[in-house]
């Protein structure tokens, strides 16, 4: 397993090249192929309970997807509830080693296909990943599959984003910009922009700001300790949470492809493409000066 180090650590020099082109705009955000992304993880897949084979078939699908664009990938395993759970990283080759990290999780709860809990935060990183290859504003950005998010046998949730956030180290923790937690983003309006209400808000702020300029339907709320930002928060690393809010299909069997819906994922996918496109290296000083 790598230490932290090894994690973010930046590819070999030579692979900049593979970013050079770097000036061509990101590509559209696709409703299309993200849903094909929800149906596998929530439709032939279905629950992901934490430290399953089925978690462990999301992970390697996730992996697989973002090798096939050109992504360098790392797998962080942890022991939970008695079995192996994981993180699958991703970075383009000459990423920045402590840029923007945008994270969702893969697991589920019992029973629970998962479809809008959260394989619609996935299945949107699996598509910006598209939208970002080969693009110059890949550069600022890390791309993570989280386990373990939800509640276990031990009373104890968002282990994968703790052992992720333990994992940077002390300088990691100090120098990575920010995270933004996309959870739960395909099934009501508007969409929220918040934190847990523990760390400074500069990335949920600016995130906010930025889509509300953009004539999104978004709004500012500090929730809770009720996604994978939390930990980072903890840490001293600004957090967003962007979610769509509750919703009937919480946490049951009939959180559904079928009962989600395809147009919130469409919103928050293209809100997620705007907030990346926005990310230079002035916003990350920004981030980084209020950790």
């Amino acid at each position: 397993m790598l230490e932290a180090g090894a994690i973010l650590a930046a590819p070999p020099q030579e692979a900049l090249s593979r970013a050079a082109a770097a000036g061509r705009s990101i590509r559209p955000f696709s409703t299309y192929y993200a849903m094909r992304h929800v149906r596998r993880l929530a439709g032939r897949i279905g629950p992901r309970v934490r430290g399953t084979s089925a978690e462990k078939r999301a992970a390697r699908y996730f992996r697989r997807k973002l090798q096939d664009k050109g992504y360098v990938t790392n797998v962080q395993r942890f022991e939970v509830d008695g079995g192996s759970s994981r993180n699958v990283v991703a970075w383009w080759p000459g990423a920045r080693r402590y840029p923007v990290v945008l994270g969702a999780h893969m697991d589920t709860v019992a029973g629970a296909p998962g479809a809008n809990d959260n394989a619609s935060g996935v299945a949107i990183l699996i598509d910006i990943a598209r939208a970002l290859a080969g693009r110059r504003h890949v550069r600022n950005v890390r791309l993570v599959a989280f386990g373990s998010e939800e509640y276990g046998s031990n009373g104890i949730h968002h282990v994968g984003s703790h052992v992720f956030v333990k994992r940077l180290g002390e300088k990691g923790r100090r120098r990575l910009a920010g995270v933004v937690s996309v959870d739960m983003v395909a099934d009501g309006r508007p969409l929220i922009i918040g934190t847990a209400g523990i760390g400074h808000p500069v990335v949920a702020r600016t995130l906010y700001r930025r889509l509300k300029r953009a004539g999104f339907d978004v709004v500012y709320r500090a929730t809770c300790d009720c996604s994978d930002n939390g930990p980072f928060e903890i840490a001293g690393i600004p957090g967003a949470f962007m979610w769509s809010g509750i919703e009937p299909n919480y946490h049951d069997p009939s959180d559904t492809v079928a009962n989600m819906s395809r147009r919130d994922l469409r919103r928050s996918g293209r809100a997620v493409r705007r907030f990346v496109k926005g990310l230079d290296v002035k916003t990350l000083r920004q981030f980084r000066a209020t950790g």
